[in-house]
């Protein structure tokens, strides 16, 4: 299995879901989460505005909030990006004000 499906069936399964597989560019990288998870694996970190793009309209379409997920290669700590708002409302449901 190539490196970069390594790193998505990871995510996934961190986010207790699956890996999508090749399903085409209209489904999200993971099955059974609770968010819309794009995942990407380059030589450098870096945020890309099409991988935003492409996240956001993978929650729109999927009805749940996006996530991105990058990765450099070799790299054990990914990033996670999501909007602020869910960042927000996560935060306050964790303490149990939501």
């Amino acid at each position: 299995m190539s490196a970069w499906k390594q790193l998505e069936l990871r995510i996934c399964r961190a986010l207790g879901g699956e890996r999508s597989g090749p399903l085409g560019k209209g489904a999200a990288d993971c099955v059974g989460t609770p968010f819309a998870v794009e995942v990407k694996r380059c030589a450098k970190p870096s945020l890309r505005e099409k991988w935003l793009e492409q996240a956001r309209a993978h929650g729109k379409r999927e009805g749940k909030p996006w996530l991105l997920v990058i990765a450099g290669h070799g790299d054990r700590a990914p990033v996670a990006i999501l909007d602020f708002h869910t960042l927000v409302g996560l935060v306050s449901a964790d303490r149990g004000e939501g």
